[in-house]
């Protein structure tokens, strides 16, 4: 073992970017190096490989701290880190100022602090890339696996063989990621890689590379060429979830073209987080655990697959941070970053007393989680007993597991359009029929399974149901608006629900979305009666009725709330669609993110409205859009007399606690205000008043 002791003379000492510099140094050599405070000494050693390691030993200008390495290069270590050292880890005086702020939108919660990973890109936002062959700082390699380097050898086959034979090989490493998830209980989220194994081998996009290779043009850049305008022709849709599938897409052609260069993916050499326009989602799933800290975009949205995946594996993200990218170095710089997933900050090169506010803050919503989840068992209610259902949104019947162990009291929203997009062709009835009839007995006779029927057309396109482009999706041709067309895309959905819940011996429970007009209520009804009657002709067993509900998600339906009433079983409002029709914002346009709260009190005010036509029917209002899971949003929601609260399961335990510490009276007091404001913002600072949370 070889050590040295030195004392420490940066203005601020071993702070975030001069620890940075630190153990980027230490990860270049194999032996095992510690730092230990001499001036003040706390606990064990800190291990000067990672950064919140390193600045929990507290080292502050004037200490002396001893470095140590032990292994075969412990000599050459030890010459480095001590030269480094004296030489201020690189820091200049000007360098100690005040911390770099850029706002962004929370879109996975938890603070993460670490040196910033600038993943390589290819000419597209997003699309992860080769590491550069010199060994840039703070990136490794991980290789490719299925012998993809012998795909792209130069004149081992065909343009086209190669080409195929990549895709091929990308489908197999995707599937590889997507067990993987499974193997962590992420089986909702492997769907996403799923997806883009898929992809990779989809006719459209093999057929366009083929045929620019047969140009001339290189088979890996003619892979990515077909991939690209895929990914432009899903953006100009102009519609949030279709855009972030534009990145799935330009994912998968960059891996083809690596496989053809024989390629392997850029990783961090140290625990990062990676700074980017955009993000692949596979790169979540394939940098080795631990790696990646968190992520913060400068573009993006919550709803990304990238933020998707990360959400479910704990790793913090910020997205729409606009500005980042041109005030955040790379990593060769040293440079630290400091972000909240739960709040959207964003700290460049923070401070020690920034560093320890995210720490304070960090233990105690883990105090509060964990408070949190010890009401799980209880039924949700306010402290002064009111009672609120909480249910959950699924995907697929495999999420039942983790919704029923979050406590959820059935589902509120079960999105059957995942069933359609992870195909090459539409699923039977009796495919559909399985699914529901799973979900169905696994919450059970006594815990409702509201079925969506599919929210498709017009701004999701699916290839294989030849729906047409339309220049405005988001006004388009969807959900139960395809039923006025053709009729049997939506029958067969529901005699497949019928079926299903005449198997499990429950009473099925339906909604539809899109719903703007009285004639669209009244067709859900005539299409539920007609698939009944073809499922009792067929002498199937049927159950007598069907619990039918419809999502108020544009102005119109919330403007005849009182007459959609008189149709229904329920309301469901899905606040995502419904704050962007109010407020004209298109929620997938981070220049637009200030209008993209639901809590502004122009939505608030027609959600009332919304609650006040139910309550004149006697039916029960649901929310099962984003801001059911905001613990803010829950408790305004509730203070406006809504029943049930549909959200992710991860979001259950929240939501629960913070009812759990408020009053019936408080809630509605709450919500007068936030009706009276004028302002998101308002409402928002009313919420944190009230749970402690300012």
């Amino acid at each position: 073992m070889k050590s040295v002791e030195i004392q420490i003379r940066n203005e601020s000492g071993l702070h975030a970017r001069p620890a940075a510099v630190l153990i980027r140094a230490a990860a270049g050599f194999r032996s095992r190096i510690g730092l230990d405070n001499v001036t003040t000494p706390a606990g064990p050693a800190a291990d000067a490989k990672s950064l919140v390691s390193v600045l929990a030993a507290g080292v502050e200008k004037g200490h002396r701290v001893r470095i140590w390495a032990d292994g075969e290069d412990e000599a050459e270590a030890i010459d480095a880190l001590r030269e480094l050292l004296g030489d201020g880890l690189g820091e200049r005086p000007a360098e100690t100022g005040a911390p770099i702020a850029v706002p962004g939108v929370p879109a996975a919660p938890g603070i993460a602090v670490g040196p910033i990973w600038r993943p390589d890109v290819d000419g597209a936002a997003g699309v992860v890339g080769v590491a550069e062959a010199d060994g840039a700082a703070g990136v490794g390699e991980v290789a490719e696996a299925d012998g993809a380097a012998g795909v792209g050898a130069p004149g081992a086959a065909g343009p086209e063989a190669r080409i195929r034979s990549a895709a091929a090989v990308a489908a197999s490493q995707l599937d590889a990621l997507a067990a993987r998830l499974c193997e962590l209980d992420r089986s909702g989220e492997a769907e996403i890689l799923e997806a883009q194994a898929l992809m990779a081998v989809d006719p459209a996009l093999l057929d366009e590379a083929v045929r620019l290779a047969a140009g001339g043009l290189d088979p890996a850049a003619a892979s990515r060429a077909s991939a690209e305008a895929s990914a432009r022709t899903l953006a100009g849709l102009d519609d949030e979830l279709l855009a972030a599938r534009a990145a799935d897409v330009r994912d998968v052609g960059a891996r083809v073209a690596r496989i053809l260069a024989g390629a392997g993916v850029a990783v961090p050499a140290v625990p990062s987080i990676a700074v980017a326009a955009d993000l692949a989602p596979s790169l979540v799933a394939e940098v080795p655990p631990g790696l990646l800290l968190g992520v913060v975009l400068s573009g993006g949205s919550p709803t990304a697959h990238v933020a998707i995946l990360a959400r479910s594996l704990g790793i913090p993200v910020v997205v729409a941070a606009a500005g980042l990218l041109d005030r955040a170095p790379g990593e060769a710089a040293g440079t630290v970053i400091a972000i909240d997933g739960e709040t959207g900050e964003v700290l460049v090169d923070p401070g020690p007393a920034d560093l320890r506010r995210l720490v304070s803050l960090r233990t105690a919503r883990a105090e509060r989680d964990r408070r949190a989840a010890a009401l799980r068992g209880r039924p949700a209610a306010t402290r002064d007993g009111h009672r609120v259902t909480l249910l959950a949104n699924i995907r697929s019947p495999e999420d039942a597991a983790r919704a029923i162990a979050a406590g959820a009291e059935g589902v509120g929203l079960f999105r059957t359009e995942y069933l359609f997009m992870r195909r090459h062709s539409a699923p039977t009835e009796a495919e559909q029929m399985a699914a529901y009839r799973r979900a169905m007995e696994a919450f059970g006779p006594d815990r409702p399974v509201v079925i969506r029927l599919a929210d498709i057309g017009g701004d999701k396109q699916i290839p294989y149901l030849g729906l047409p482009d339309e220049p405005n999706p988001f006004l388009g041709v969807r959900a139960i608006r395809l039923a006025h067309g053709s009729r049997e895309l939506l029958l067969t959905q529901l005699r497949a629900i019928w079926r299903a819940a005449g198997l499990a011996r429950v009473t099925p429970h339906v909604m539809a979305a899109m719903v703007s007009t009285i004639a669209d209520a009244r067709l859900l009804v005539e299409l539920r009666e007609e698939a009944r009657a073809a499922v009792v002709a067929a002498g199937d067993p049927c159950p007598d009725r069907m619990v039918t509900g419809l999502m108020i998600e544009v102005p119109s339906a919330a403007i005849l709330a009182p007459e959609l009433a008189r149709l229904a079983d329920f309301f469901s409002i899905g606040t995502n669609d419904l704050t962007q029709y109010v407020l004209a914002a298109d929620r997938g346009n981070p220049s637009l993110a200030r209008l993209q709260d639901a809590l502004h009190p122009a939505v608030l005010r027609t959600i009332a409205s919304v609650v006040a036509g139910a309550d004149g029917a006697g039916i029960p209002v649901a929310v099962c859009g984003e801001l059911a899971g905001d613990p803010a949003g829950a408790l305004v929601l509730v203070g406006l007399g809504v029943n049930e609260l549909s959200a992710d399961a991860a979001s259950l335990d929240g939501i629960r606690a913070a009812l759990a510490g408020v009053t019936a009276a408080e809630l509605h007091e709450l919500a007068a205000r936030a009706l009276a404001a004028t302002d998101a913002e308002t409402v928002r600072a009313l919420a944190a008043g009230l749970t402690g949370r300012g």
